[in-house]
């Protein structure tokens, strides 16, 4: 049996359909479905129904999950341990968000890390979070707090928030027409909004919604009305201007170092961890509270 098999068999378990599978592992769906075929045949078990709307589990499979999952998990370990102890060579998985790690993060790093030069870096500038456990990541930087247990979590830094409009916006539309462009992703919901309500006096209509802030940025920047945005981003936007900042912190939101304990054993991930301390402080104090 290949043993590499079995996480082809808890993906798609978990996930329930081939492509999402495939996009947990970063595998195409072919590939997927050719060793789940092969574990079938090395096992003489059928382990998934091939339906319309999905792979669901057959009796068999069902029964085979829980050991697939602690074996599964004992492999991982093996590795985190084995990459714990090693020596600053290799490669290090750096779980980044896209803009922060685009705008704040990336060009820090290169900085500090160029004269590292038996380490290999491989940014994951992604909105998904990054499964420190199953190696998807060595280490993180997340803008939301971890909520699975046994990770090492350091806050980073409090970036601060604004809000923003099109240059002019505020002049060419009578205040009582103002709009709205919201970040439509539940870490940045109603608590921001009503400080913006409070803030302004007044409750805007939001006609806008999207799931990442760069997108907020680009209508809010095409005047389609007023946007809460990160200084990091909105400042260095020539096409914008503040209308109020949030000078009390109400609406800063926090920024995270996040890695396995297996994982911070290894020196090429200790590296990693220091320069992107190093690269917080690095930022500029108007971007943070």
């Amino acid at each position: 049996m290949n043993w590499n098999d079995l996480r082809f068999f808890v993906a798609v378990a978990e996930e329930g359909t081939l492509s999402g599978a495939a996009r947990r592992l970063g595998k195409d769906h072919t590939t997927v479905a050719r060793r789940i075929e092969a574990l079938e045949g090395v096992l003489g078990a059928h382990l998934f129904d091939r339906l319309a709307t999905g792979w669901k589990l057959t009796e068999a499979g069902e029964n085979l999950v829980p050991m697939a999952e602690r074996i599964e998990e004992d492999v991982l370990a093996f590795e985190r341990q084995a990459r714990g102890d090693e020596t600053a060579h290799g490669v290090v998985k750096i779980a980044v968000p896209p803009s922060a790690g685009r705008l704040l993060f990336a060009p820090r790093l290169a900085e500090l890390l160029r004269d590292q030069k038996n380490l290999e870096y491989e940014i994951l500038a992604s909105s998904v979070v990054a499964n420190l456990s199953r190696r998807e990541a060595d280490v993180a930087v997340r803008m939301v707090h971890p909520d699975q247990s046994g990770l090492i979590v350091r806050k980073l830094a409090e970036l601060s928030y604004a809000v923003y409009a099109a240059k002019g916006y505020t002049q060419r539309v009578p205040k009582e027409n103002w709009e709205f462009c919201a970040d439509g992703r539940n870490t940045f919901g109603n608590h921001q909004r009503g400080w913006v309500w409070d803030t302004l006096n007044q409750e805007l209509p939001v006609r806008i919604r999207a799931d990442d802030t760069q997108t907020v940025q680009a209508f809010v920047a095409a005047g389609h009305g007023l946007g809460l945005l990160p200084r990091y981003m909105a400042d260095e936007d020539d096409r914008l201007e503040m209308i109020v900042d949030d000078s009390l912190a109400k609406v800063s939101k926090p920024v995270w170092l996040v890695v396995h304990p297996d994982m911070r054993r290894s020196r090429g991930v200790r590296m990693v961890m220091d320069a992107l301390v190093k690269a917080t402080d690095s930022i500029p104090a108007a971007y943070k509270t």
